[in-house]
Order: structure tokens, then sequence, then C-alpha cells
């Protein structure tokens, strides 16, 4: 299969709100959204987050899969986990305003650390997994942590084992937990 991968654009905000979605799961987001009837606020949210210039959602950090006739096959986010405290204020923000939230970047432990450039999000739509785009697009962010001089890191589920297997299939490592979200996931990191 011909994969290309370009950045993302802010007509391609949607795309990228669904690839964290479908990233952070379902679970999770009904968490956030607190009932089934709020998750399109959600979606917004992200949405919102993704269109702009300064978050760590951005277009600016995200890179698109594309088939050779144009169709969009996955994403991926990352961003230089040094920036991630200039980079969050715009989802405190919009959380606050959009959900009715009283959050304060002090709530949310960091994810990432600036010592890495942090794979935030990937996504592959189902029928193109399996195809080599999720591996393509993991490339895609680590030229960024080899351009930087950083290693990738990400979180992954404990109760995923593709995930995993995929992830140390390609060299990531485990170096230990990290909250996210509540909840201790396996911190990963590939030097490149």
């Amino acid at each position: 299969m011909e994969i290309q991968v370009l950045p993302a654009t802010p007509e391609d905000a949607p795309f990228i709100a669904g690839t964290i979605l479908t990233a952070i799961g379902h679970e999770h987001v009904l968490h956030m959204a607190q009932t089934e009837e709020r998750i399109p606020l959600i979606e917004e949210l992200f949405t919102r987050l993704a269109a702009m210039e300064n978050s760590q959602y951005s277009y600016h950090n995200a890179r698109i899969a594309f088939s050779a006739d144009g169709e969009r096959l996955g994403a991926v986010l990352c961003y230089d986990g040094a920036l991630l405290h200039q980079l969050r204020p715009a989802f405190v923000n919009a959380a606050n305003s959009l959900l009715g939230w009283n959050l304060s970047s002090d709530d949310i432990a960091d994810e990432t650390s600036s010592d890495e450039v942090y794979l935030d999000s990937l996504m592959v739509l189902p029928e193109y997994r399996g195809k080599g785009v999720g591996t393509r697009l993991i490339a895609e962010a680590g030229k960024l942590a080899k351009d930087l001089g950083k290693p990738l890191g990400l979180l992954v589920d404990y109760e995923n084992p593709v995930a995993r297997k995929l992830y140390n299939g390609l060299g990531f490592k485990s170096i230990g937990p990290r909250p996210f979200a509540g909840k201790d996931m396996e911190h990963m990191q590939m030097t490149l």
C-alpha cells in the first residue's frame, strides 16, 4: 500500500480530534463527559484544540497518513515534551470554558517530560490496520525525536497487549509506570 504522510492543516481538526478520542478510549471520554449526552462536547473540545496554533493537540503537532488517492488512513500527534507546560493552558482554558470545569494546569499530572518527544496519540482507521500505516506514522514521530536529539516516548495501557507488542517490536522499551488521567500507564521510550 502506498502511504504518504503530510503535516496536518486546520481543516484536519475533526480527524485529529477523532484520533485523540480513539487513543484515549471511550471509557475515559465518558469519564470526561460525565454522561453519554455530553460526549459531543468532548469531541468539540478536541476539535477546537486541534484547530488552534498553540495547543498540545494542535494541527501543528499532527501528521496525517493518506492513501495514493488522498483518503485519510490515520494520524499521529507528537510534540517536544519540553513544551508541555507552554501548550497545556489551551486545554485547561478550553475545558473550563466549554465543559464548565474549574481546572488548573497544576491539577494535571504530566504525561511526558522535557527529556523526550512525546507521542501523544496514534490512530489508524480499522480498515487500514495491519498494513504498515501505524509503523509509518510512528516513524514520522521518530523523525522529530531524532531531529531534537531526544528519545521518543509514549504511554500505553497495561491492559492493551496488542499495542504493547507493536511498540516492543518497533524498539520501545518500558521505563516504568506513569500516571495518566488517574490510571497508571506503561511509559515506553525508543532512542533513535
